[in-house]
């Protein structure tokens, strides 16, 4: 969808290191704009296996103290939900807002914040 949607592809899985050592891996990350994106499912806050003896807040604050810690290396951290894929357009609004850069036109047609590269065999 990040694709079909005309983004630029994301590395994922990518390790985001502070100056005191790992903070942890981001879902996708696109390096040109320093943006991190996590896509996040309901399970690792409702299923035993992915709780590992915490609570459901519990999960919800680590999570969150890993967001600062991602965003205090200086990188933007945009969230997307199964509930968005669903949506027309919600993933992409939140890929634009959050800067993610472009290789070509929003699937709306909207050229506005495109980038567009001329490739080999392009014409």
């Amino acid at each position: 969808m990040i694709l079909a949607a005309g983004f630029s592809g994301p590395e994922l899985q990518y390790e985001v290191r502070s100056s005191t050592g790992r903070v942890g891996y981001s879902d996708f990350y696109w390096e040109e704009t320093r943006t991190v994106g996590e896509f996040d499912g309901i399970a690792k806050y409702q299923r035993a296996e992915y709780l590992n003896g915490r609570t459901p807040g519990q999960v919800v604050v680590d999570e969150k103290l890993r967001e600062d810690r991602i965003r205090a290396t200086g990188r933007n951290v945009v969230r997307w939900v199964w509930a968005d894929l669903w949506k027309a357009g919600e993933l992409e609004r939140k890929l634009a807002a959050a800067g993610v850069p472009r290789r070509r036109r929003s699937s709306s047609g909207s050229a506005k914040s495109a980038r567009t590269r001329k490739r080999s065999g392009d014409t």
